[in-house]
């Protein structure tokens, strides 16, 4: 008996566990083949050519890197604007705390093919990219972190630093700052597939609307990184995420006793989707984006009562409305 207790025990704790997970994350707890991508570093190379002979030497690697150097490279304006860019003291900066904190890339490499893994399970027809660059761009807000050109994935490691001082030399607001960790980058990641894949253009329509259209995008991203924490996957701290928590049911209350939550103004847009620091109009601790979030929990309430909940057929239905009235959703109170 003595030998059979802990066994008992741990069975029964494992049962416990089961049962407090929530069913949509059950669903989304599935067994994926991997995903082997190709990875190239681009930023290396570009840092450490020779910049008396810039345009020969860039011509020597134009083959190799196309969806970086596939324009006319006897065009001096271009070869111009791509030497200012390596020799600038910023980019310089950047290249080197790059270098300094991905001296390797088997972080980036687990993390993006474990997306595209999850990604394949769910769409396996889709032919995905079969080769990575990574670079330095100079965190310009025009160039995401994460795209995608055919058969090719580009990241610029510079917008994963996790150093809020050369985040705050360019400008950057803090609480986005905060963000520009690795940890965003399987989230970026799954945001360029769906924006390649899956992403249907739509006008915008009331607040529910919205709610249920970025929480769909948000359980798309969840699909992808079942194991990445809230908090990240909305780009919250922890105490902006447990103040979303624990005023739920209060803010929910306040959304449909004024009568917003089919209001169409971009006053209401703004208020329940506009990123910044906080919502002022509740609390200076309450998070931005608070539409999101009850957008997410929207889906999810959905994914947990449809047992026949199928990612990619969800993925296409059109009436927004229509899943918020079949989701059962009931905020915490």
């Amino acid at each position: 008996m003595k030998k059979i207790i802990p066994i008992l025990a741990i069975c029964m704790l494992m049962a416990s566990c089961q049962k407090d997970k929530p069913a949509y994350k059950a669903k989304l707890d599935i067994k994926v083949e991997p995903y082997d991508l190709q990875f190239d570093r681009y930023e290396e190379v570009l840092f450490n050519l020779d910049t008396a002979n810039f345009q020969q030497e860039l011509m020597k690697v134009q083959d190799r890197y196309p969806v970086f150097l596939g324009g006319d490279l006897n065009d001096s304006d271009a070869v111009k604007y791509l030497k200012d860019f390596a020799i600038d003291p910023f980019s310089i900066t950047l290249y080197n705390k790059v270098k300094a904190t991905f001296p390797d890339l088997r972080q980036v490499e687990h993390l993006v093919e474990d997306v595209l893994a999850h990604f394949h399970y769910y769409y396996p027809d889709v032919q995905l990219p079969a080769k990575a660059y990574t670079c330095v761009t100079g965190v310009t807000a025009d160039v995401p972190a994460v795209q995608i050109f055919g058969n090719d994935m580009v990241i610029s490691l510079d917008w994963y630093l996790d150093d809020e001082v050369v985040y705050d030399q360019i400008g950057m607001p803090k609480y986005m700052a905060l963000r520009r960790n690795l940890q965003t980058l399987s989230k970026d990641v799954a945001k360029e597939l769906y924006m390649n894949y899956v992403y249907q253009w739509r006008k915008q329509g009331q607040v529910i609307d919205e709610m249920v259209h970025s929480g769909r995008e948000d359980f798309f991203v969840e699909a992808m990184c079942p194991t990445m924490p809230d908090s990240i996957l909305f780009g919250y701290s922890s105490k902006q995420w447990q103040w979303a928590v624990e005023n739920e049911g209060a803010v929910w209350a306040d959304i449909v006793g004024s009568r917003r939550l089919y209001d169409s103004g971009l006053d209401s847009y703004m208020m329940f989707f506009g990123d910044g620091p906080f919502t002022q109009a509740y609390s200076n601790d309450a998070p931005s984006r608070l539409g999101e979030f009850f957008g997410l929990n929207i889906i999810r309430s959905f994914a947990s009562t449809h047992d026949d909940f199928n990612l990619s057929q969800f993925m296409n239905k059109n009436d927004l409305q229509e899943i918020f009235q079949d989701s059962g959703y009931k905020p915490r109170k």
